[in-house]
Formats: C-alpha cells, sequence, structure tokens
C-alpha cells in the first residue's frame, strides 16, 4: 500500500509540472489607455496560446490599427518559461512583433514592429486597463 502511494504522489508531481504554462486572467476585452488614442484589445485562448485583437486608433487624425495575430511560437522566438514573463505576439508572415506584460488590471504593449497594419499614425502599444 506504501509503495502505490508514492507511485501516485510521484506521478501527480511529475504531470504537474509538465504542463504548458498559460497566463491566468488575460483572457478577455482591455481598453487601450493611452492619450490621443482609443480603442481595444481582445484576448483569447486558442489551444496552447492565445489570439490577440487590436482595433485602434489616433483621435487627431483617425489613424487605425485594426488587425489580429498571435502569440509568436516557440520555433520563431516565442514560449514563456513561466505567467510572469511577457507574452510575445506576432508571427512571421504579418510582420508583427510585440511583447505584453501583464501586472494586475494592467497590460503593458511594447511594439517592435507594427508591419502594416497600421496606418502612418495608428500605433497599439502602450498600456490597457481591463475592461469590468
Amino acid at each position: 500500500m506504501r509503495k502505490v502511494c508514492l507511485a501516485v504522489g510521484v506521478a501527480v508531481i511529475v504531470l504537474g509540472l509538465s504542463g504548458v504554462c498559460f497566463a491566468k486572467g488575460v483572457e478577455g476585452r482591455w481598453t487601450y489607455t493611452e492619450p490621443g488614442y482609443e480603442g481595444t484589445m481582445t484576448i483569447a485562448q486558442m489551444g496552447p496560446g492565445f489570439v490577440f485583437k487590436f482595433k485602434t486608433k489616433s483621435k487627431s487624425n483617425g489613424q487605425m490599427c485594426d488587425f489580429e495575430t498571435y502569440e509568436t511560437p516557440m520555433d520563431q522566438g516565442g514560449g514563456r518559461v513561466d505567467d510572469d514573463l511577457p507574452a510575445k505576439g506576432g508571427v512571421e508572415d504579418d510582420g508583427i512583433k510585440f511583447t505584453i506584460a501583464f501586472k494586475g488590471d494592467t497590460a503593458t504593449v511594447d511594439v517592435e514592429s507594427k508591419g502594416d497594419e497600421c496606418g502612418m499614425s495608428g500605433y497599439f502599444g502602450g498600456t490597457y486597463r481591463k475592461a469590468k
């Protein structure tokens, strides 16, 4: 009996450590809070990763970003060791590269490349707040 309990306990620990890490509570709609802009970011779970939908607009000239992209695959430099690291977004085909760092109800998007998805003055980087 003792050997069976030990074997089951080890199996549970191994299975728990081998699971895929997901950021907790990031799915849903986020409101863009950058001065001079309005819009949203929506995050949804898709398989082991996430899909990101951005829709932002400059209040001064109407230039927009309106696109959907995915969490960067591991073979393209994506993947996270744990939930505390930023999510990397964008895939080779769309020319978009960014990271999203989550802290409480705030998400900070750091844009490396916005691809051709935004107007000349369109932008989606900066701070978002989780919509209630």
